[in-house]
């Protein structure tokens, strides 16, 4: 939400999240308060047909400035105790929802030569916390990724840029 709303006084934005009136009660107060157009796409990125139009959309945005990918969640335990369940959908979330967004994304933006991409890790992508061994795993695959993007782009000569965001821990 703070990303919407720091954005929205100068961009116009497509809001994805589950909760489609959460996601609407937002729009809303954005598009009152800031006058940006805003669209809202209520999607569960661990799902893939959720994920596949989430990223159809974004691959359909011509003046695509900024993409922030900014969907997550943790577990607790020790992995070996954890719901594998819950464990799946975190590598997807964390995982194949930054690749498929970012992929669709990042072609327009390298043609436009204009754009930017973030990329929320943690800075569990660094320090490993006992009960946290695959959210610390998927933040520093998230980091590496980002980095050897940011590699790419420089190799192309690129004007658009890329950044992992390493937050400290939050409780939400």
């Amino acid at each position: 939400m703070v990303f919407a709303r720091k954005l929205a006084a100068s961009h116009d934005l497509l809001l994805v999240a589950r909760q489609k009136d959460r996601l609407d009660e937002l729009g809303a107060q954005l598009a009152a308060g800031f006058g940006a157009a805003v669209s809202v796409l209520p999607a569960d990125l661990t799902n893939e047909e959720d994920l596949a139009v989430a990223a159809a959309r974004v691959a359909d945005m011509d003046d695509l400035d900024l993409l922030v990918n900014n969907a997550g969640f943790g577990t607790k335990g020790s992995f070996w105790e954890a719901d594998i369940g819950g464990q799946e959908q975190m590598l997807r979330l964390h995982i194949m929802a930054t690749v498929r967004l970012t992929h669709a994304a990042l072609g327009k933006m390298v043609r436009r030569n204009a754009g930017g991409i973030i990329n929320v890790a943690s800075v569990s992508a660094f320090l490993r916390v006992s009960g946290n061994a695959s959210y610390a795993a998927t933040k520093g695959w998230m980091t590496s990724f980002t980095e050897g993007l940011y590699l790419e782009l420089k190799g192309a000569r690129s004007a658009v840029k890329v950044q992992a965001l390493c937050p400290g821990f939050t409780y939400s």
